[in-house]
């Protein structure tokens, strides 16, 4: 065993294997959205949900503030949308990725899930906040997923 600092510990975080999202809201600021692999089930009684945001990312700030974020789990083939949305650019919602349902919320066409969630609650983790969510509507298609691991998106068989 070593001894534990930031380095070591992403390193084995790395390990773990994770679906890859996109999160959208509109907020003061305007329509934000960013890649999470921060992603899970809580409960099925009540139906809840936890994501994990960067508290100084606009994003955050968006769903904090609206109450509310569209949620798109990413199929294998959805790599550039992945890095887009990770990314800083201004322009994420200009593009032809982008689809939105009747009430306006932003969702990654072609996503493997499209789901609606309203806020619960909001705890905060050091320099993350999570965000606990109900979804209110969810759109399924089966395909592969876009899985993150050691630092690479997409895993070849």
């Amino acid at each position: 065993m070593t001894t534990l600092n930031e380095q070591d510990f992403r390193r084995a975080m790395s390990h773990f294997a994770t679906g890859v999202a996109v999160v959208t809201a509109k907020g003061s600021e305007g329509e934000q959205g960013a890649t999470i692999s921060a992603l899970t089930s809580v409960s099925l009684d009540p139906l809840l949900l936890l994501i994990c945001l960067h508290r100084g990312s606009s994003t955050y700030k968006a769903i904090a503030e609206a109450g509310r974020f569209g949620l798109s789990i990413l199929n294998n083939s959805h790599k550039d949308v992945a890095m887009l949305f990770a990314s800083r650019t201004a322009d994420k919602f200009g593009s032809d990725v982008v689809v939105r349902a009747e009430d306006g919320t932003a969702f990654i066409d072609g996503a493997l899930v499209q789901m609606h969630c309203e806020l619960v609650e909001t705890f905060q983790g050091g320099t993350h906040a999570l965000f606990m969510a109900k979804p209110t509507s969810i759109t399924v298609r089966d395909e592969a997923p876009l899985l993150y691991f050691q630092g690479q998106l997409g895993i070849e068989a």
